[in-house]
């Protein structure tokens, strides 16, 4: 009989993960079927995607309010349809406003469930430490320090580092980018990456089409947009003779960039294991980060810096996030200057502490034991 995964992963960084683990999953356990919500990395690994990433695609407490009626039909037609399925096991990735309560609606059903991706218990809400640790029969945590709170509660925990390791060791620029982009020495390459989701792009493009305006005439940008998103939602920057939109391609607009300006997240773990010079920057609805800046209880916001123990990339929240204060430190980021090679240095030290090459590997056998 053949074995059946349901999969929930809402956000793109997660389904980067899935991508990973469905991969090995298909290596250890021949025809796998695998149901759920995925993006386009779990899908071209054969997963049948009842929701896609973007049906989620929401961030902070007021945007999450807008579409709570959405929100919640289909969160109650994925618990329908996993409980009618009966799989073997159930994936969470990440997500634990979702991931969380659909764990709890699965109580009783004997179907064993992996978390995968620690919430940031450390930073906000440690209480979903415990809750956590009654819910589900393992987690799978990025970093070393998490195993030993989930241990600590009597939860099975296995660090199994980030699958960015592998993603950004294999990679290699594309052909097709290397033409568009036609990079030139007697220039210099900024890489603006404003982030996955709508409401990001509402926010950040103002900030990063004042950026573009301030540049000197040596300077060119690259401009990743995710694949599901549209050059529409970029407006008048799209229309820059200095902007160069590379839809689907952010490793390729990072590894040829000089210095790059990134929406806090994934991506900023992205860009320093890629080797490239950062300013971390964000902004998020007014309400929504009054609610998160009383809640939050750590120095750091960007995974980037978190990983490393301490502020190396600059992070600039909600007002301070603006052309001036990006460049004032973007400038000490571009080659030749003194803060290039220390911050490159630094992020010599991310691999390791990210668990090294095999962590899609070490979480497929996890799962596979469930299969």
């Amino acid at each position: 009989m053949k074995k059946k995964l349901f999969l929930i992963t809402t956000e793109t960084s997660g389904d980067l993960l899935a991508g990973g683990l469905l991969r090995e999953l298909n290596q250890l356990v021949p025809d796998l079927q695998v149901q759920g919500v995925g993006g386009f990395r779990a899908r071209a690994c054969g997963m049948n995607c009842i929701y896609s990433v973007q049906d989620f695609n929401v961030i902070g407490l007021v945007e999450v309010l807008g579409k709570l009626r959405q929100l919640k039909a289909q969160f109650n037609d994925l618990v329908a349809q996993c409980k009618t399925w009966k799989p073997d096991a159930v994936v969470l990735i990440d997500a634990p406003d979702f991931n969380i309560r659909f764990a709890k609606a699965l109580r009783g059903t004997g179907i064993p469930i992996v978390y995968y991706v620690s919430p940031q218990v450390w930073a906000w809400r440690p209480k979903r430490a415990q809750l956590l640790a009654n819910l589900v029969d393992q987690m799978l945590v990025l970093f070393e320090f998490e195993k030993q709170i989930y241990e600590e509660l009597g939860l099975k925990t296995t660090w199994v580092g980030h699958s960015l390791v592998d993603e950004i060791e294999h990679f290699q620029i594309s052909t097709k980018t290397l033409k568009t982009v036609q990079p030139k020495s007697t220039e210099t390459l900024i890489a603006l990456a404003p982030g996955s989701r709508k409401s990001e792009l509402k926010r950040h493009i103002p900030i990063f089409r004042e950026v573009v305006n301030m540049a000197a005439e040596n300077i060119r940008f690259l401009l990743p947009l995710a694949p599901y998103l549209s050059v529409e939602h970029l407006g008048e920057l799209a229309k820059s003779d200095k902007v160069i939109v590379l839809p689907g391609k952010m490793r390729d607009a990072i590894s040829l960039a000089d210095a790059a300006v990134v929406a806090s997240g994934t991506a900023t773990l992205e860009t320093g294991l890629l080797g490239t010079p950062l300013v971390v920057g964000y902004r998020m609805n007014s309400l929504s980060y009054m609610l998160a800046s009383r809640l939050v209880k750590v120095e750091n916001i960007a995974l980037v810096n978190i990983v490393l123990g301490k502020r190396v990339a600059p992070e600039l929240r909600q007002d301070e996030f603006n052309a001036q204060q990006i460049w004032k430190h973007l400038k000490d980021l571009l080659p030749g200057q003194a803060g290039n090679q220390k911050m490159i240095a630094e992020f010599q030290q991310l691999s390791r502490r990210l668990g090294g090459p095999g962590s899609a590997k070490r979480a497929a056998v996890e799962v596979g034991t469930y299969l």
